[in-house]
């Protein structure tokens, strides 16, 4: 077997204490270690008919420990592997005002190519299964080893539209990173999400175009309600085929939660932008204000359009249910994120929050960060407030690191269980809470207590609108499915995934279960994607639905519309 190019030290040169130790009356031969070792270490000794290890050869991966399905090896030794490239984050200053993205990428073409000297290129890459959209990423990551910016643009084409996007919000740590190899094998993953990054930023993400020759979609007519990473990434599939779109967007600007959810110091505008406007000048049309469902109704798109697609997400903010939830100094995200996002935008500030202001957020999830780092850009103060136990949080550790680095103070295992007002005075009452496990639900433990709170920004997360397919007699989002209840396919199993990141192989293979359903029609006709279809989810997984949609879609019997109704008001002009 070759020996990988990726290699971190040369052959014989193994660190002492490296060593192969295989059990004579376990191993069978099956030569399964034999096939996945990157490093060339392991060899069948035919004499025998069992596993034969080169210690100097190991480099510590122990995928042949994950993945013997007899338990016969084991690896002595720490992994041996260069350290992971770590650039710095950009604290602002000053802080008050600026927009300006925090977190920095490869600058250099040396430092993308020792970062990717450090991946394996697996022969079986669980770092594949561990994206939800299965993107190649070893073979991008070869590409960018030889230098080859085009290849790794093609590599990733094949599966992502938006690689600029995913890059900077996708939590690598529990995707693709987590199931790295070296991640795996207690080291520092592959910084997969900075090498995505280098080359999206160092080249354009090509339009698409649509096809030369007759596609599965010539002819088609498809309607998307909705404009999040969802209903883009169906959209540039169905492009790619030679359909007509038609987006459909409910807000007065389109984009979704690219544009009202994530702050420009974390996803550009330019970048949040650059798909839409790709589909836009392939010819896909657009409405904003539409209200589907009663204008058009769901008859009037379905008698246009061969087909609908709804990716129309999970924005209805989740409420607190507590005394004084309802007092005017308190709010939800969405709207904290907006006011902010065009105050900032504009130079300007909100009259509401500035300096001296003390702001509340009750949430420490990833919004609840970008809720609390841009209160500290209006000049105020933040607090983060959760009644999970910080190991279960539903946080990036990037994100949450970055949001303490600026100076948002954060407490977990706390709930709030009272907004209260009197003689000018503003607090909030909390409570400790308890939690021992991630699928337990935290109960209170301790006695009340006030924190002085001038603002309080509600950040617990979001559900979908559910009357918006009702309208249509459909059901959504589905049933998600019991935490651990998902059977772990053979091909997880047999990767070693399951016996390195137990709690990530069950998100893999639901994931993976919600990618199939995208698949299969919810109605005549109609497909559902995203958090439309799954509940709140991730940018990735929504763009991974939205294909497998679309390529289903695809392969339907299609249909031709009786009629055609007005012709909509076209809002392309009209961009986040």
């Amino acid at each position: 077997m070759a020996v990988s190019a990726a290699l971190p030290y040369e052959i014989g040169q193994a660190p002492p204490g490296r060593r192969i130790e295989i059990d004579v009356g376990r191993c069978a031969g099956c030569q399964e270690c034999v096939v996945r070792c990157p490093a060339g270490a392991l060899h069948l000794d035919t004499a025998a008919w069992m596993a034969a290890g080169e210690d100097e050869r190991c480099i510590g991966c122990r995928q042949c420990e994950r993945t013997c399905p007899f338990g016969a090896i084991a690896i002595q030794g720490s992994p041996s592997v260069p350290l992971r490239q770590r650039p710095p984050h950009r604290l602002p200053d000053p802080m008050v005002g600026s927009i300006a993205e925090t977190r920095r990428g490869l600058t250099s073409w040396e430092e993308a190519w020792a970062e990717a000297a450090r991946c394996l290129s697996c022969p079986d890459p669980t770092c594949v299964q561990g994206c939800p959209a299965h993107n190649d990423i070893p073979a991008f990551i070869a590409a960018v080893r030889d230098g080859d910016l085009a290849r790794a643009h093609a590599v990733l084409r094949q599966t992502s539209m938006m690689p600029d996007v995913c890059s900077r919000v996708c939590d690598q740590a529990s995707q693709c990173e987590g199931a790295c190899s070296w991640a795996l094998a207690g080291a520092d993953p592959v910084a997969i999400g900075l090498l995505e990054r280098f080359v999206a930023d160092r080249a354009p993400v090509a339009p698409p175009a649509r096809p030369t020759v007759m596609g599965a979609g010539l002819e088609r007519s498809v309607a998307v309600v909705g404009t999040g990473p969802a209903g883009l990434s169906a959209a540039w599939t169905l492009v790619e085929e030679g359909a007509h779109v038609h987006l459909f967007e409910r807000e007065p600007e389109p984009l979704g939660v690219l544009a009202w959810g994530i702050p420009a110091f974390t996803l550009p505008p330019q970048v949040a932008r650059r798909p839409l406007e790709a589909l836009l000048a392939a010819g896909v049309e657009l409405t904003t204000g539409a209200d589907v469902g009663r204008h058009p109704t769901w008859a009037e798109l379905l008698d246009r359009f061969d087909a609908v697609l709804l990716a129309f997400g999970a924005t209805i903010p989740m409420s607190l249910r507590v005394p004084g939830a309802d007092l005017p100094w308190v709010e939800d995200a969405t709207s904290f994120l907006r006011r902010a996002r065009h105050a900032l935008a504009a130079g300007g500030a909100l009259a509401d929050v500035g300096a001296g202001t003390r702001v509340v957020v009750v949430g420490a999830g990833n919004t609840a960060m970008d809720v609390a780092r841009t209160a500290l850009r209006l000049g105020a103060r933040a607090l983060a407030l959760d009644w999970m136990a910080e190991a279960f949080a539903r946080v990036r550790p990037d994100e949450l690191a970055e949001a303490r680095a600026e100076g948002v103070e954060v407490e977990f295992l706390t709930s709030v269980t009272a907004v209260r007002e009197e003689a000018g005075q503003r607090w909030v009452e909390v409570a400790a809470t308890r939690q021992a496990t991630a699928f337990e639900t935290p109960r209170i433990v301790g006695p009340p207590r006030a924190v002085a709170a001038d603002r309080v920004v509600l950040a617990m997360g979001y559900r979908v609108d559910e009357e918006v397919a009702s309208s249509l007699g459909v059901r959504l989002p589905v049933r998600r499915p019991r935490p651990g209840s998902t059977a772990l396919p053979r091909r997880i199993m047999a990767s070693g995934l399951a016996a390195g990141a137990p709690a990530l192989a069950q998100a893999v293979a639901e994931r993976d279960a919600y990618l199939e359903l995208a698949a299969r029609p919810v109605a005549e006709r109609v497909w559902a994607v995203g958090d439309a279809l799954t509940g709140p989810a991730t940018v990735v997984a929504a763009m991974a639905q939205g294909r497998r949609a679309a390529q289903a879609l695809l392969q339907a019997r299609p249909h031709r519309p009786a009629r055609a109704m007005s012709t909509p008001r076209v809002g392309g002009a009209e961009m986040a």
